[in-house]
């Protein structure tokens, strides 16, 4: 799972979002975000729940919210690694 991905999952996870509301939220381009959609979707993490116009709604399913958390715990256990690396090099 690549960052896009993970963006995308983290947005979905506080509720139901169109691609043009991702759109805002991120500053993605709609391709990039339509390309990560897809993928999610194939792999069962997203689902469409609606069309409005030419507008498609998401929604992430409890296997993305299983697969998110994952991701959660996994980078949380990095972030003190990331922080002592980054920040003896740069003074934060």
């Amino acid at each position: 799972m690549n960052l896009t991905q993970l963006v995308m999952l983290t947005n979905l996870a506080e509720g139901e979002l169109s691609v043009k509301e991702i759109m805002e939220y991120t500053g993605l381009s709609k391709k990039t975000i339509v390309k990560a959609l897809r993928l999610l979707e194939y792999k069962g993490y997203v689902e469409k729940k609606a069309f409005i116009g030419d507008d498609v709604i998401f929604g992430i399913t409890d296997r993305g919210l299983e697969e998110l958390y994952r991701y959660y715990v996994f980078l949380q256990k990095l972030m003190p690694d990331m922080e002592f690396a980054l920040c003896s090099k740069f003074d934060c």
